[in-house]
């Protein structure tokens, strides 16, 4: 291809060689295929989270009862803490609705290792403190939550979400997940 095309048009020492790369590249492209991209197929659902804790981390024994207005549908819950973790360290799990769950399990402390490109992270639990998480399946724009313990109010608030986009698999694959984490310190 380049000598046929330096014999139609003169072409200097610089222009033959940007020539004779686009050939090349040309041919390149032709007998590879295009390029085309591979997508994951990880998951992902739309929720809000409500990470609720105490000043000093740790979560007193008791009766709780949650109270949740979510858009104005109501819903309640209950379950006992004995204020000691699960065998292997979990804690509680309370499935309140379909699209509402409350846990309560031991805080953690993380530490992040690099080795070379890799990253590792490594988490081993707080002894004596512990997390309430209140996940709602959706996009609610308004949600409500009194905490009980023992029969006695220990917490009220409103929460508005703010939604973020993420997509697990990038933008271009889908799916699109909009999520929301706030938190909220009970006395």
């Amino acid at each position: 291809m380049t000598r046929s095309l330096s014999r139609l048009v003169r072409l200097g020492p610089c222009a033959r060689n940007a020539v004779a790369l686009v050939a090349v590249l040309a041919t390149s492209a032709a007998a590879y295929g295009c390029v085309t991209m591979e997508c994951t197929e990880i998951g992902c659902n739309d929720s809000f989270s409500i990470i609720t804790t105490t000043a000093d981390k740790s979560w007193a024994a008791g009766e709780y009862a949650l109270e949740l207005s979510v858009d104005d549908n109501e819903v309640s819950c209950s379950y006992t803490w004995t204020n000691t973790p699960q065998p292997g360290g979990g804690g509680v799990f309370v499935q309140c609705s379909e699209a509402i769950a409350v846990s309560v399990n031991a805080a953690t402390r993380c530490t992040e290792t690099t080795n070379g490109g890799a990253i590792s992270q490594s988490c081993t639990p707080i002894p004596g403190q512990f997390v309430q998480g209140i996940t709602v399946r959706g996009t609610p724009a308004r949600v409500d939550v009194v905490v009980r313990r023992d029969g006695a109010v220990v917490g009220e608030r409103s929460f508005t979400p703010a939604y973020q986009i993420s997509y697990p698999n990038g933008e271009a694959c889908g799916p699109e997940c909009r999520g929301d984490a706030q938190e909220w310190e009970l006395p």
